[in-house]
């Protein structure tokens, strides 16, 4: 299955400009990540960090640079950090989860996203994100709920349809399945690069048995 490392999860920083005489260097570290200067926002990050060593969208900025840096060990750090100083900041969070799993640390995203559902209950991502790691470990049920709950809370989240319609073909409930992809067609059409093989398993969950 497909997983995109990141989507962009910015926190609103001006919820947390307390620092107006370092609002210009917040703003210049936030348009680098954002422009995929990644190197640069780590820099200027740490800049801000130097003056504000409890600032903790600091911390979160820096570890979603390197996240896209493919430097996970170093992202799990930053935002680490990040919640120490801030334990509301569920974002943080969800973006620890997607480096655990990267890193093969399937227990501790697990830890990591429950604890952004339980700060952020209603975010369809984050009930998607977990139903992966269960689809990982093989835990189809437990799968399916949480592609289900994502489904729930987004109807149009569409990779919830493809998730849970693969993890139904595992369990081997065709209808429920073809269900789902042809759903997700309907949804999402190409924009995830999985339409053919949405159709492709359409196609084959329609064979007869022999």
């Amino acid at each position: 299955m497909k997983f995109k490392l990141f989507t962009l999860f910015f926190v609103l920083f001006a919820t947390y400009l307390a620092f107006s005489q370092d609002a210009g260097l917040i703003q210049q570290a936030f348009n680098a990540l954002n422009a995929k200067e990644y190197q640069k926002a780590i820099e200027l990050y740490s800049k801000v960090i130097e003056k504000h060593s409890s600032y903790a969208p600091a911390f979160y900025g820096r570890g979603l640079a390197y996240a896209h840096l493919e430097q996970c060990a170093e992202a799990v750090n930053e935002f680490n950090k990040a919640v120490t100083f801030d334990k509301t900041l569920h974002e943080s969070y969800f973006a620890k989860a997607l480096c655990e799993i990267r890193l093969g640390q399937n227990q501790s995203a697990i830890q990591s996203i429950n604890t952004a559902i339980g700060i952020a209950p209603n975010n369809a991502e984050y009930y998607y994100t977990r139903g992966l790691i269960y689809h990982y470990q093989k835990d189809w049920e437990k799968a399916i709920q949480d592609f289900t709950k994502s489904i729930q809370l987004d109807p149009n989240y569409g990779l919830s349809f493809y998730a849970r319609g693969v993890a139904y073909k595992y369990l081997n409930q065709k209808n429920l399945a073809i269900s789902d992809f042809e759903t997700y067609l309907k949804v999402r059409g190409n924009k995830d690069n999985l339409a053919n093989e949405s159709q492709r398993l359409i196609n084959e969950l329609q064979q007869p048995e022999e």
